[in-house]
């Protein structure tokens, strides 16, 4: 009872539009429709041509043949264990489906011709389907069976960033081994801790080499997709090179794990795709992005979520804003930048005082992802979980005002505030499906983030906090002049090299 209560949660906490159903959950429904209309069918030919009997007056118990339908398949195994089974047994088990609802109603009174009808009219588009669907399958199945490796290392697709240097950490103190794709822009500095241990392997490179991403992918057991440009600034200064190092990137992850038969995928998402509103969003609330960079993450969701593999479990978790020290550190984040500015300046900039934003400690976010990749697939395949705690949703200006406090031990620090916003984000966000599903929530505050990297800055362990490297935006524009390059493109796509 509670796994069931479980899954239904797990249903009701995404939207029931058409493309955010799983694979199971189309079957169901494609089963359904089927049922219905075999039912409206078979009752208008009853009405046509066999006028003596007032067939709409039995309508009360044909209405059972669907829900019938539904039960013998559940029972046979066809939303279950025969999910993936060939097309011709998934035929006769229907068959048999189907039968066995035509012989409950039959034994109803005065029922034979339409439920007879029904039967017919149901069971060709039925089987048909699955006997389609299975035939481009078959080989992909036996080929995804000899490589799925549930034991491999989980590949870290941007493990040396801000975020993932974190989930690194934290995956091989779980006792996972790791591996990690990552075309070292801030160099491999934030992963040195890591990369003489046995159960650690480094692959630089593009996430978009096909050549590379094959290579980092080969063996894996799960997938956890951290790279691409992150921010609204950094999104913002070439819409092409976002598009493919965002869209691009995730779509070529998704086939070639696909095509290896890697099971689990995870992908970073933001909420910032919920853009603007006056009230507290959540996983099933209308997105309303206002940057290039919320589009992209809503365009990535979409290429990951429209699967119809049941052996391939994709969780979306979308971030909130995220602060704290990590061992590759961002001061182009706003909690770390207030920071900066209290300890360098002493007086931190805030433009729009009032806007809302939820925030979470990086180290939080590994966490998520930690947390995730334990649970029984399962229960997150095709889920949308924010990422954050409803305890830390605060203004901007409050934002200020906790740096403000905890910096004015060790200096003096003024808030300057201005009204001239360009950044039209404003929003709070519900936490409750990730607390209430997986039992979530931050493990640390908002103080406690700022003292550490306090303690940081006066180590003397970061330089200005204005140098390049701090920078995403900096970053980015010197990205954008490789990939402006033919000659650098050109090998990303190249055919895969054949070693005799």
């Amino acid at each position: 009872m509670n796994r069931l209560q479980t899954i239904l949660q797990a249903r009701l906490g995404r939207r029931l539009a058409p493309g955010m159903l799983g694979p199971n959950e189309a079957r169901i429904a494609y089963d359904l429709a089927i049922g219905l209309l075999a039912l409206v069918a078979s009752l208008a030919f009853c009405q046509a041509f066999l006028p003596q009997v007032n067939w709409l007056a039995q309508l009360p118990s044909l209405g059972l043949l669907p829900v019938l339908l539904l039960g013998f398949n559940w029972l046979f195994g066809i939303y279950s264990r025969l999910k993936t089974a060939p097309g011709r047994l998934k035929a006769m088990v229907l068959f048999a489906s189907v039968l066995c609802t035509c012989a409950v109603e039959y034994m109803l009174p005065g029922n034979m011709p339409p439920v007879i009808l029904w039967g017919l009219i149901a069971y060709a588009p039925l089987a048909l389907a699955r006997l389609l669907l299975s035939l481009p399958y078959g080989k992909h199945k036996t080929l995804a069976s000899i490589a799925v490796n549930q034991r491999g290392p989980v590949l870290v697709i941007g493990g040396a960033g801000y975020i993932g240097s974190h989930t690194v950490d934290l995956l091989l103190q779980n006792g996972y081994s790791v591996r990690v794709l990552d075309r070292l822009m801030y160099g491999q500095q934030s992963l040195a801790p890591f990369l003489n241990r046995r159960d650690f392997e480094l692959i630089e490179g593009d996430a978009t080499d096909i050549t590379k991403l094959t290579l980092a992918m080969k063996g894996a057991s799960a997938v956890v997709h951290l790279a691409g440009l992150v921010g609204d600034p950094a999104c913002a200064v070439d819409e092409q090179f976002t598009r493919h190092t965002n869209i691009v990137a995730t779509r070529m992850a998704k086939d070639v794990a696909q095509s290896l038969g890697v099971q689990r995928f995870i992908f970073a998402s933001s909420c910032s795709v919920y853009g603007m509103s006056d009230r507290e969003v959540s996983e099933t609330d209308a997105l309303n992005p206002v940057s290039m960079y919320a589009q992209t993450k809503i365009d990535s969701e979409n290429e990951l979520l429209f699967t119809d593999r049941d052996d391939f479990f994709v969780t979306i978790l979308r971030f909130a804003t995220v602060f704290g020290h990590s061992l590759r550190p961002r001061f182009d984040l706003v909690g770390n930048l207030f920071t900066a500015q209290a300890l360098t300046d002493g007086l931190i900039t805030v433009i729009g005082p009032q806007q809302w934003r939820p925030f979470i400690h990086v180290r939080d976010l590994a966490r998520a992802i930690v947390k995730v990749l334990k649970q029984n697939p399962e229960l997150v395949q095709n889920q949308i979980f924010n990422v954050g705690d409803k305890r830390l949703n605060l203004t901007i200006l409050q934002l200020a005002e906790a740096v403000q406090k905890v910096c004015s031990r060790h200096r003096e620090v003024g808030i300057s505030v201005s009204e001239n916003v360009q950044d039209r984000r404003n929003y709070a966000v519900s936490f409750e499906k990730i607390r209430s599903q997986l039992g979530y929530e931050a493990a640390t505050t908002l103080e406690e983030g700022i003292q550490e990297m306090v303690d940081h800055f006066q180590a003397g362990e970061y330089q200005h906090y204005r140098e390049q490297i701090y920078s995403n935006v900096a970053m980015t524009r010197k990205a954008l002049t490789q990939f402006q390059d033919p000659s650098e493109v050109a090998h990303l796509y190249a055919p895969l090299r054949m070693t005799p």
